[in-house]
């Protein structure tokens, strides 16, 4: 568990799971041999493992305490879900998670917002837990924060059978038939200094968490960026990116606005410490974690 500190605003990150679990050329393609070798000094064996050819890639939430609310962005895979994809081993799980975010500061009723960066299965799993053969929300007294243009697609998703949405009717109807949603287009203020923000690409509606505290800035960018090697090759897009045009335009303006600039960078499925910089590195750039 780490805790990174902007002044009055502190961010902890919840690990669900920590270990490979990403077949690399299944996500990124273009590692190559030659390109593992180029990078092994830091990429192995904390971001690859060799021996399986896996990345590795915590599944994780992120507990933000400001001065007026307690906010959890992204819900993991969750308890006891039926996952068809991109993961069906991920299914039927039975994880300490609720014990590891009170360790981390907060019971379920503490919850003010729950932020969901994008609905894909590993970050909304938590969203409701199975209660009496039912599907509740996990956490009664928050708003859950969801991109009007993501619950769009995956409703059409379901009108169409396109693709599988049995975690869209585990982790998201219940919250919507609750009223207990919020539905957000473009940049939205959760409170002063805390702030969504469009990162488009990898789904529709994907988002971002602005944080600019007395302390410093920090953005948690969800899946807008998978692997530290996207900071070294930013033209790699992953595999699962619905748009990969726009997930490339997003990713590379991004690693260009935000280098050199001291804001903290907290994605996703970055191991611990997780949070970092971007730097500049001659004619690319490079990640630097903040140990």
């Amino acid at each position: 568990m780490a805790t990174k500190s902007l002044g009055n605003v502190t961010v902890t990150t919840v690990v669900e799971l920590e270990r490979p679990n990403f077949k690399a050329g299944n996500l990124l393609p273009q590692l190559t041999p030659e390109l593992v070798e180029e990078n092994a000094d830091w990429l192995v064996p904390r971001h690859y493992d060799p021996a399986t050819d896996v990345l590795v890639m915590p599944v994780q939430s992120f507990l933000v305490k400001t001065r007026h609310h307690t906010i959890l962005v992204d819900g993991c895979f969750g308890n006891a879900k039926h996952i068809t994809r991109p993961s069906p081993e991920f299914s039927g799980l039975d994880e300490p998670w609720l014990e590891r975010l009170a360790e981390a500061g907060a019971e379920p009723d503490d919850i003010d917002f729950v932020m969901c960066s994008h609905l894909h299965a590993d970050h909304i799993g938590w969203n409701t837990r199975l209660e009496n053969g039912r599907w509740v929300p996990t956490f009664p007294n928050a708003k859950y924060v969801f991109a009007r243009s993501e619950w769009d697609f995956w409703q059409e998703m379901a009108r169409t059978g396109e693709r599988p949405t049995e975690q869209i009717e585990e982790s998201v109807v219940p919250i919507v038939e609750a009223g207990q949603s919020e539905m957000v287009e473009g940049a939205h203020e959760i409170e002063d200094g805390i702030m969504v923000m469009p990162l488009p690409g990898h789904t529709p509606g994907h988002m971002g968490v602005h944080i600019r505290a007395s302390d410093g800035e920090a953005v948690l960018t969800g899946d807008m960026i998978h692997h530290p090697l996207q900071v070294h090759y930013p033209d790699w897009t992953a595999n699962a990116c619905a748009d990969k045009a726009l997930s490339h335009k997003t990713r590379t303006t991004f690693i260009r606005d935000y280098a050199d600039t001291g804001v903290y960078i907290v994605p996703a499925h970055f191991p611990a410490p997780v949070c970092g910089l971007i730097e500049s590195a001659g004619d690319s750039f490079k990640w630097r974690f903040d140990e």
